[in-house]
């Protein structure tokens, strides 16, 4: 099978969709398919200087962005002949509302009646609330241009968690054509071993020995809703004075906003800042805590929580649809929602008060995060819907 990967950003460029696409790319390459990604060249700061590269059988081509303004309006004008040249049996796109990606898909479907097309759309259309009023506009407008094609476009649309097709239909999308693949973790972060050493020389280097630490691994950004457990942390730290706060994660431009808050709360010394973990630390640093906490706006699933849950921590998670999904209220876990400091404090208190509830989640989410690996995924999933796809 020949399938093509349309993602707007990809390898070595890190991120939810990109993880979730390269992993089925690889793991298709695996199998026998010839994997070709069609992506962009940049991200901000981050750029991939390969123009074209084989990753571990994958075919990937990078294209140079003409102009990229916002994530969905962005032009890679060499996409389009590179697409339609070559024939492919699925083209598996990453995202519903990029529009030159729409507008050359279209294209690719008119002289390519025998392709099969697959959309993962991870979240709706602008997911957030929070945008300006020309962006709500411009939100409106495509939105509804997108319900004359999409279901035309798509065989199938993939769901990767069990509440999306609430709002997939709402783009016109038929139901039947919704199927569910979730997101997956590499079976060998589940398997992976932190030694003790490891564990002590990380505690020492950042000062957490005897500490109980709850931890966020986050882009800094607003809607990641860091700011709220900072918030909280002068009430936390009267119930356990050893608690320490570990935040991780890039800077979108906002740590010193969040570092300024802390000091304006008179709580900066108990929290540790560590901005670009290397990856290799970051799960130890996963494996020090005990609590963690998931505090987006929105997102579709979260990876981060999978990487917690394989490190046996405890989760507490905004009622987004990856935590609506992964966590079982009292059992591995608590909700609350975006920015309701109090019930945050809540859930937060109850785990700071109770060890023993914060063993047994950490003992029940070390055996759920291993039905998420990337292997079980692909060969329980996403192989077989390839294999019925084309048998159709």
């Amino acid at each position: 099978m020949k399938i093509a990967y349309l993602i707007k950003y990809f390898h070595p460029i890190y991120g939810g969709a990109e993880n979730y696409m390269l992993n089925l790319a690889v793991l298709a390459s695996k199998e026998g398919n010839e994997v070709h990604v069609f992506t962009g060249d940049r991200k901000g700061d981050q750029r991939a200087e390969q123009k074209e590269e084989n990753y571990h059988g994958v075919h990937i081509h990078r294209y140079k962005f003409l102009f990229n303004f916002t994530n969905y309006l962005s032009f890679t004008p060499a996409l389009l002949p590179a697409l339609l040249k070559e024939n492919f049996d699925v083209i598996h796109v990453s995202g519903f509302g990029f529009i030159w990606h729409d507008f050359v898909l279209i294209l690719k479907r008119f002289f390519s009646n025998k392709t099969k097309f697959i959309n993962t759309p991870h979240g709706p259309f602008m997911a957030l609330e929070s945008y300006n009023f020309i962006r709500k506009i411009f939100k409106f407008i495509y939105t509804q241009i997108q319900k004359l094609f999409l279901n035309w476009l798509y065989d199938i649309v993939l769901q990767d968690n069990t509440f999306q097709w609430r709002w997939i239909v709402k783009y016109g999308i038929k139901k039947e054509k919704i199927k569910f693949v979730s997101v997956g973790i590499d079976s060998k972060v589940i398997t992976k071993k932190v030694t003790s050493d490891q564990l002590a020389d990380f505690l020492h280097k950042y000062g957490l020995k005897d500490k109980f630490v709850i931890s966020s691994l986050n882009r800094l950004s607003r809607y990641k809703g860091i700011q709220h457990i900072i918030e909280i942390l002068p009430r936390l730290v009267k119930i356990r004075p050893d608690l320490s706060l570990l935040i991780m994660g890039r800077d979108d431009g906002y740590y010193r906003s969040l570092k300024a808050l802390a000091e304006k709360l008179k709580v900066l010394s108990y929290i540790t800042f560590i901005i670009d973990i290397p990856e290799e630390e970051k799960y130890i640093a996963l494996e020090a805590s005990q609590v963690f906490v998931f505090s987006s706006e929105w997102e579709a699933f979260g990876i981060v929580l999978l990487e917690a849950m394989s490190r046996g921590n405890a989760l507490v998670s905004t009622r987004t649809e990856g935590g609506n999904f992964l966590v079982t209220e009292g059992v591995n876990g608590y909700l609350y929602s975006f920015a309701e400091l109090e019930e945050l404090f809540r859930v937060l208190a109850k785990l700071l008060n109770d060890q023993n509830l914060v063993s047994k989640m950490h003992k029940e989410n070390i055996e759920r995060v291993k039905k998420y690996s990337w292997d079980e995924v692909y060969q329980n999933r996403y192989s077989p819907l390839l294999k019925s796809l084309m048998d159709k």
